[in-house]
């Protein structure tokens, strides 16, 4: 998982630190680091909630460092995200460029 190590190298933090506040071991975090180990969903979880990160940027599922939980979401605003998700390529840039006009009156 090599966003841990990029997280941990932006706060200038050893892997001994890192181990510490996570109650492993530095050999774990290394190993973590290298790939030779993989953490397990509670530590995948402890990494991303130190870090201010989701666990989606933490698995190098997406770019974004932050996710907002669905929870989160009104109806309104899960439709509008699932009905996006329904259309073709076309209509989501179409979708895109209205709401860009939208924003800048």
């Amino acid at each position: 998982m090599k966003r841990i190590k990029e997280l941990r190298d932006t706060r200038n933090m050893s892997q001994q630190r890192l181990a510490v506040e996570l109650n492993v071991t530095q050999a774990m975090i290394s190993k973590y680091e290298l790939g030779t180990s993989e953490p397990d969903i509670d530590m995948i979880r402890r990494i991303a909630e130190y870090f201010c990160v989701s666990s989606d940027y933490l698995l190098e599922l997406s770019d974004d460092k932050i996710s907002v939980p669905v929870s989160e979401l009104s109806k309104e605003e899960k439709d509008v995200l699932f009905g996006f998700k329904r259309l073709d390529t076309i209509q989501k840039a179409k979708l895109q460029a209205y709401l860009q006009g939208l924003l800048q009156e």
